[in-house]
């Protein structure tokens, strides 16, 4: 298992002087918290996790292997975008990561899809979205896209009817110990209260904060996922968007690039992603190994 991970290097430190509630949100990005609590983030000090942290994460792993029946070795040798992490020094540092809401954590384009056949008379499935722009998929222009996405807000089928990505719940309540979880998502600030509902309903007790980067709104100015996961000081985003982990790799953050099942066509293109820094999986359960791996480092 060493062997496996021995170009895997990750950061030991540990939690920085707590600072208070985190601030309100602003026009230009979202904030909204649920008890949460800022911290600084300094100088970095990069470390590689003692043996015995890797071996206690290994043997948490049922037969040290992949959802897939992939040997963990194996998997984590073809892994090799994690690279080393630069946190504070201090105590009790946990790793912090960044998660999407849709597509990750719920199934939106689903439920957008059911929507559009019984508004307008549109048949789509997942399979027809190469590409992540409903305009672009819909044959449309983008104010006609953005009006239907907004009308798709007003419905049951957003509010009720988006259905939670089989197994995301349960590795993230396992993974909260060790990992200190945000939402980073590139939702508008108009369905703010609805998504914090859908969060607290099926997500309870999980995350920390939930920050909205008010992508494709109407109105108010957005904010690239980049610079919130810096101004949050994320080690890790988990998201299904291929641009939007191009980015963040770009800026030095390691990129979990969520591809169900390999499933998603909008999370393949024809030359990558292709970055150091962006690792793709398949489920949550390879998710979960991947972050424990991660995590174990701080603990040891």
């Amino acid at each position: 298992m060493s062997d496996a991970l021995s170009s895997i290097k990750l950061a030991c430190a540990s939690r920085s002087q707590l600072n208070g509630q985190l601030m309100g949100a602003q026009q230009s990005s979202r904030l909204v918290t649920r008890g949460a609590i800022s911290q600084n983030i300094d100088k970095a000090k990069i470390a590689t996790p003692g043996r015995h942290a890797i071996r206690k994460f290994e043997n948490r792993l049922k037969d040290g292997k992949t959802a897939s029946g992939q040997k963990l070795t194996s998997y984590l040798n073809q892994k090799s975008g994690i690279r080393p992490i630069k946190v504070n020094t201090g105590s009790n540092q946990k790793l912090r990561v960044a998660v999407d809401v849709d597509e990750v954590l719920g199934r939106f384009v689903h439920s957008l899809n059911n929507f559009c056949l019984e508004e307008y008379g549109l048949e789509y499935t997942v399979s027809d979205y190469h590409i992540y722009d409903f305009a672009k998929v819909w044959g449309c222009s983008q104010d006609e896209s953005n009006h239907k996405v907004h009308e798709f807000f007003k419905s049951t089928h957003f509010s009720s009817g988006i259905e939670v990505i089989p197994g995301a719940f349960e590795a993230l309540r396992r993974l909260r110990g060790e990992c200190e979880l945000m939402v980073v998502t590139s939702r508008q600030h108009i369905i703010q209260e609805p998504t914090l509902e859908w969060l607290e309903t099926h997500f309870p007790d999980v995350f920390q904060a939930v920050h909205f980067g008010n992508h494709f709104a109407l109105e108010g100015t957005s904010r690239k996922k980049s610079e919130i996961c810096h101004a949050i000081g994320a080690h890790v985003l988990i998201d299904d968007n291929p641009s939007y982990a191009m980015e963040c790799a770009a800026a030095g953050i390691n990129v979990l690039l969520y591809d169900w099942d390999y499933e998603y066509p909008w999370s393949k293109t024809d030359d990558g992603p292709r970055h150091d820094l962006v690792t793709r999986v398949r489920d949550w359960t390879e998710v979960e190994q991947v972050l424990g791996v991660l995590a174990a480092g701080y603990s040891s």
